[in-house]
């Protein structure tokens, strides 16, 4: 068993599969069914062979640093779609079931392109040897089974829980998943020198190592890091605190108009 094949499926397929289950709840609320979900993981699916097959021209773009750029606004964009979805799960504003389908299209589409592309791209290194492929197959299918099992647990946990509980569960992972991809994010910045690179806040390697299962499933939910810097620190807060801002804000909005809209 190839330990790197189970790490890389895993934390992918963990975030991915956390991410879509979620999606998938709001999905079932709205009574969306599944259309839209096998449309994004269609075209996710695609646009991740298109990315990874031309991973080479990408990463000469921006002098050399094209990879972590894309990839980063990839998930910036993540972020500012699940940043939508929660105000939209708050019911601020009331849309239309299509233009919600749209949306969660969308992000589990960028999603995927995000997380399947570093799965191709691993394994196509193992193209030429098929007893090394074979056996990463195998490691790979391990962690693929783990990170989907998580990803149902997350979906039948929210399922279960009562009906004035979901919304706020709802809202509270994609906030913490969000809040991940801006952290994350900001670290392919950083590593890009797009971003000032400073000492990190903290070490937490030998209390929580990013390649265990809980690091993985931390990373997964929040984008864990054992060694943050203060900007992926102070961006992970701030894009965390802008859901319930937003949403209190809107409902002020809100409140606001109906008030006046009843005086006048």
């Amino acid at each position: 068993m190839l330990l790197d094949a189970v790490i890389i499926v895993l934390r992918e397929t963990l975030e991915a599969g956390v991410l879509v289950s979620v999606l998938l709840t709001v999905g079932n609320r709205y009574k969306l069914g599944l259309r839209w979900l096998a449309w994004a993981f269609s075209g996710g699916m695609v646009g991740a062979i298109i990315y990874a097959g031309n991973m080479g021209l990408v990463s000469h773009w921006f002098d050399y640093v094209g990879q972590e750029v894309v990839n980063a606004i990839i998930q910036y964009s993540i972020y500012l779609s699940l940043l939508l979805i929660c105000l939209f799960v708050a019911s601020i504003p009331r849309i239309s079931s299509r233009a919600l389908i749209y949306l969660l299209t969308l992000t589990v589409a960028l999603a995927l392109i995000r997380e399947a592309t570093e799965i191709i791209i691993f394994y196509s290194g193992f193209i030429g040897n098929s007893a090394v492929f074979s056996k990463a197959a195998t490691s790979g299918f391990i962690g693929l089974m783990l990170g989907l099992s998580v990803g149902a647990l997350c979906y039948f946990s929210i399922m279960s829980l009562k009906p004035r509980h979901v919304k706020p569960v709802q809202i509270g992972v994609l906030a913490l998943v969000g809040a991940g991809m801006v952290a994350q994010a900001t670290q392919l910045l950083i590593q890009a020198d797009w971003l000032p690179s400073v000492a990190p806040l903290w070490d937490t390697r030998e209390i929580l190592p990013e390649a265990s299962m809980p690091g993985q499933l931390a990373y997964a939910i929040f984008g864990y890091e054992a060694t943050p810097t203060p900007l992926e620190a102070g961006l992970f807060l701030g894009a965390l605190a802008c859901t319930p801002l937003l949403i209190a804000l809107s409902r002020f909005i809100s409140g606001k108009t109906l008030i006046e809209a009843r005086t006048q």
